[in-house]
């Protein structure tokens, strides 16, 4: 709903109601209409303009990850999540805007915004578990990416991802893999003054020094004044092909297996 719709529905209802019910309901809409705007300009970047999700969490479900009281959500807006999209916002809005912020996320809970974006076939979770555990397998998924502490480190962690990340959002992940890279997962290559080149994920960089992990697991730790140069990936990690490289029921297979883990 717009803000000019906002307006409109309480300007209805002032006319239906005595004066001082008419400013409450006034106030409210207003208070709502800042909170959209709120979230239209910090948050639908990661969490869809209607609050549906995609590099951050579906708001509109009631499934939250970090408690779901005003308090709770509240904590979240103004102090972030570490090591995701979530950034700290405590320092640029102040409390009675956090507070509309909320009242506006609570509206996307009972709003009929739902998204009509289904995959093209349904999958086999069994099959799609055996295909990403599987080291011999063309995904090899399990060799980057961590359920319940087993596999790799190089990629994210997917624990609880189908209550974390959209579900159209998932798939394009596996897909398009480079369209959404989150700044923790940044690959960088380094050419030493040698001739050595290494890519891997940056673990941790100072004006001094940079570390990376190999996708062999390999740990580098280097000084800047020894690099020739350093570069940041446009591209994943992740291979870009496996929409090519797997049948069109493996990857529905893998993608159903993805969407049991709430």
């Amino acid at each position: 709903m717009s803000t000019g719709l906002f307006c409109w529905a309480a300007g209805v209802a002032a006319r239906a109601i005595g004066p001082e019910q008419a400013a409450t309901t006034q106030h409210a809409a207003a208070a709502l209409a800042e909170g959209q705007a709120l979230f239209r300009g910090l948050c639908s970047g990661c969490h869809g303009g209607a609050g549906r999700g995609g590099k951050g969490p579906d708001l509109t479900d009631n499934r939250w990850i970090h408690g779901g009281t005003d308090a709770d959500i509240a904590h979240v807006i103004q102090n972030g999540v570490p090591k995701t999209t979530m950034k700290k916002m405590g320092d640029a809005l102040k409390p009675e805007q956090v507070k509309k912020l909320i009242t506006y996320i609570r509206s996307l809970a009972r709003s009929p915004a739902e998204t009509t974006w289904k995959p093209y076939m349904s999958g086999d979770p069994g099959a799609g578990r055996k295909l990403f555990f599987d080291l011999k397998s063309k995904a090899q998924c399990v060799k980057c990416h961590s359920i319940g502490g087993d596999g790799g480190r190089i990629g994210p962690s997917l624990d609880r991802i189908a209550s974390r990340r959209a579900a159209e959002f998932i798939m394009e992940s596996i897909v398009q893999p480079s369209k959404e890279i989150a700044p923790e997962f940044e690959a960088v290559v380094v050419a030493t003054k040698e001739g050595k080149v290494i890519t891997g994920l940056r673990i941790n960089e100072t004006n001094f020094n940079i570390q990376l992990r190999e996708e062999n697991g390999r740990f580098h730790s280097f000084f800047k004044r020894d690099l020739e140069e350093v570069k940041v990936m446009a591209k994943s990690l992740m291979p870009e092909n496996l929409a090519e490289l797997l049948t069109v029921k493996d990857l529905h297979d893998l993608f159903a297996y993805l969407m049991t883990l709430e």
